[in-house]
């Protein structure tokens, strides 16, 4: 009976760390060397899956330019993304990728306050600084570059605060960002903080004083972290109000063994952050090769931090001219499971090449998900492989290709007349979903690709693409689409209007389930109509009835008429017109030919508005 009851308490305990571990969080960085092509981010991304990694956070912001297109940083500089990377948008890539192998993917602003990166040779400060020159942060001596030949902007500035600010609130409008970690919300030194701004605005709070000389002065440390702090709240509130699902978090410094050393050194109190709930979790960063160093650390951090389960103690591979090995590695890992802290993440991808099937077959043997997240988050998403003739419908003269698609050969046609190949995807759920579309290019394909997106309703949205383009290589997105569990047809590509004498390349369609819209409402009929506010009559329209050549009037002369549908009785899309611009004064010609006699609703969508007027077309 002892050895029964032994043997149940055995189970009791591995069955209560499974359900402990269920929830671990397994990250990594991905830095500017993961970037060079598509398909090396598509590898990695592979390869972090493969080794049940479940967080990857993606260096967007680096050395003073964007790796997405920011129309925000165009606003200021007349730049929309690094010049390294023309032509293309790094995040909406790595996101595309992560998403297709379920990996969490968090916009990581590595340079924070940093808007400038000048190593020797170099005399532009940058982009922002040249836009800005009085955003440059300064020590007492007038140093403005610090040793690690960074530029800082001034922290305490409402105006730099506000542009980065708008760049996170950028990306979360725009992408389908898991989360967003900005990084460095601290000082270089203590040294800095001297800069004609701040000094002026530390005279308006002090009567008139100057600060004070010493920069470790203690009331001074506090001003300036509590300025960190205000930028922190901004942050985090913006954010939340933007999308209340997204993960805010960040990577701050370490403690150390017995003092708060990323406030001592850096002003950076991360503990206000945690305690007044301004950040999801933090991935607090360490540098040691003495994994007694590193313990001592974390048993600190845990004691004073009441919360502490919101921070995951991360780790660099490489710790300056060291490098752990994968068992070292491991231990690591157990002892921040051995301290209660729920994962960690290690850096960089780079640094763990090598690494990754030792990490799965000793620690990282099963799928888990992030501490902060659903099981299921990204587990909604398919894929129709070209390959797939009972998805992939092809009608007309296809070929196989030499090129490799996704998976295997690509096709091409349209040399024998026209093409059509319609994509039929198996839809996990109802949801809005990112639909994507896997492009193989050639010097003798069309540079513009009609694809047809179809929604629930029938209702369409048609993307062109760049078949030509070498950058364009991989997947790219088509638009947002509501969609309805089970068997759909979702995408349409056609030769139809294209070059003469140019191909079209077809390959697979994927969709992966947009969480930044899970709040939006499920569309109407149109697929708008939840959307918009509508409005009865306010059109004109002559003549009426029609052959199907009309003039709609009424119309804003000064936006643009988003989308024309044309509905039967029963509520059925019969005809869609796209992107059209009214007249000087607000008319609009219109033509729909060969339409059946008949009584129908045309609906105009303008703006925040949706008209709609009965029309008879004999």
């Amino acid at each position: 009976m002892k050895k029964i009851g032994l043997l149940i308490s055995l189970f009791l305990i591995l069955l209560l760390m499974t359900q402990v571990r269920a929830q671990e969080l397994r990250g990594t960085w991905m830095a500017r060397s993961s970037f060079s092509s598509k398909a090396k981010i598509a590898s990695q991304m592979d390869s972090l899956a493969a080794a049940n990694f479940n967080v990857v956070y993606v260096n967007v912001w680096s050395r003073g330019y964007p790796l997405w297109q920011s129309e925000v940083f165009r606003q200021h500089t007349g730049i929309s993304i690094d010049p390294a990377y023309t032509g293309r948008d790094i995040l909406a890539e790595a996101i595309a990728e992560g998403h297709r192998v379920g990996l969490h993917v968090e916009a990581w602003f590595e340079y924070g306050f940093v808007a400038g990166y000048a190593p020797s040779g170099t005399t532009s400060k940058g982009p922002i600084f040249e836009a800005h020159p009085t955003w440059v942060a300064r020590t007492q001596t007038g140093v403005e570059k610090d040793a690690s030949n960074f530029y800082w902007m001034v922290h305490s500035n409402p105006e730099v605060q506000e542009f980065l600010v708008s760049l996170a609130t950028e990306i979360a409008q725009k992408y389908d960002v898991d989360g967003i970690e900005m990084d460095r919300i601290r000082y270089s030194s203590k040294d800095y903080g001297y800069d004609p701004f701040t000094v002026d605005l530390y005279k308006k709070e002090h009567n008139g004083a100057e600060p004070p000389v010493n920069g470790a002065d203690s009331a001074w440390m506090r001003w300036r972290a509590d300025k960190l702090n205000q930028f922190v709240a901004l942050l985090y509130d913006r954010l939340k109000a933007e999308n209340p699902k997204v993960n805010v978090s960040s990577a701050p410094s370490q403690m150390g063994t017995s003092t708060y050393t990323a406030y001592e050194n850096l002003l950076q109190d991360w503990k206000w952050w945690v305690n007044n709930d301004k950040v999801d979790n933090l991935q607090m960063q360490s540098y040691t090769s003495n994994i007694s160093t590193y313990q001592n650390w974390l048993t600190y951090t845990k004691n004073a931090v009441s919360n502490y389960q919101s921070i995951y103690p991360s780790f660099a591979v490489n710790p300056g001219t060291t490098s752990l090995t994968p068992a070292e590695v491991v231990d690591y890992l157990n002892v921040n499971t051995s301290l209660g802290f729920k994962g960690a993440a290690l850096w960089f991808y780079d640094d763990l090449v090598g690494k990754f099937n030792y990490l799965k077959n000793s620690r990282f043997a099963t799928p888990m998900y992030p501490p902060y997240a659903a099981p299921d988050w990204r587990e909604y998403k398919a894929i129709t492989a070209v390959s797939n003739t009972q998805d992939a419908v092809r009608t007309g003269a296809w070929a196989e290709s030499s090129m490799l698609g996704y998976q295997g050969k690509s096709l091409y046609g349209g040399l024998e007349g026209r093409v059509l190949l319609d994509y039929f995807v198996q839809v996990p759920a109802n949801a809005w979903y990112e639909v994507y579309v896997y492009n193989v290019p050639a010097s003798n394909r069309t540079t513009a690709a009609p694809y047809i997106v179809y929604d629930y309703t029938g209702a369409i949205t048609t993307k062109t693409v760049n078949q030509t383009q070498p950058l364009l290589a991989g997947w790219n997105k088509l638009s947002d689409a509501y969609l309805t569990a089970g068997r759909r047809q979702v995408v349409q590509l056609t030769n139809d209007n294209v070059e003469a004498g140019k191909l079209v390349s077809a390959d697979a369609v994927m969709i992966i389930r947009n969480r930044r819209l899970d709040a939006s409402p499920a569309p109407g009929p149109l697929g708008i109509e939840d959307a918009v506010w509508q409005q009865k009559g306010g059109l004109g329209l002559y003549p009426n009835p029609s052959t199907g050549n009309f003039t709609i009037t009424g119309l804003d002369q000064a936006k643009r008429v988003e989308n024309i549908f044309l509905m039967d009785a029963a509520g059925k899309l019969i005809r869609q017109i796209q992107d059209k611009t009214p007249d000087a004064m607000g008319s609009l010609q219109v033509n729909l030919p060969g339409v059946r006699p008949g009584i129908y609703v045309l609906k105009v969508q303008q703006g925040a508005h949706l008209k709609t007027q009965k029309i008879a077309i004999r």
